[in-house]
């Protein structure tokens, strides 16, 4: 666990057999599902029921929570992966969320640092994530603490993000 003074903030590694941890990160994923950024619409009831048990069963889930003053203001979930061109593990942050009521205060700078030391820890060769391109602020905060945008091979080549949805 840390915290900052000058924000109240206090970042911990979520117990999700915990009922006060599953709550707030179902609370705080759907503010982040209610986001603009994110659609603007609610997270939906199975999403809400699915989630907690979800998580914990996953053999390679990271979650922190973000406090200030006993109220969850943000969250991340992330998960372990393995680069086979380094021999090494890496960490994706799947999810990194701050409440707008706070944000520019710092808390996603100290969930990020966070996931850097748990990264560290782990002997990870790098953390990934995936943002929007019309997220300036989220860019601006990622290139800030070092993330920069994937380019592929001596041509700097970008790198595209797929998926199929099953």
């Amino acid at each position: 666990m840390t915290a900052d003074r000058a924000t109240n903030v206090t970042i911990t590694d979520a117990d999700l057999s915990r009922a006060e941890h599953q709550q707030a990160l179902v609370t705080m994923l759907d503010a982040f599902m209610r986001d603009p950024m994110e659609g603007g619409q609610p997270l939906s009831e199975q999403s809400k029921r699915d989630l907690v048990p979800g998580l914990r069963a996953h053999p390679a889930c990271y979650v922190l929570i973000a406090w200030r003053d006993g109220s969850p203001v943000g969250f991340s979930i992330c998960f372990l992966g393995f680069s086979t061109f380094n021999a090494r593990p890496l960490i994706n942050i799947h999810d990194i969320f701050v409440d707008s009521a706070v944000r520019g205060v710092g808390i996603g700078r100290m969930l990020l640092e966070r996931i850097e030391a748990k990264a560290h820890e782990l002997n990870c060769c790098r953390i990934t994530l995936e943002v929007r391109e019309d997220n300036r602020v989220a860019r601006g905060l990622y290139r800030k603490v070092g993330f920069e945008e994937v380019v592929d091979g001596a041509e700097r080549v970008p790198v595209e993000f797929w998926h199929k949805r099953l």
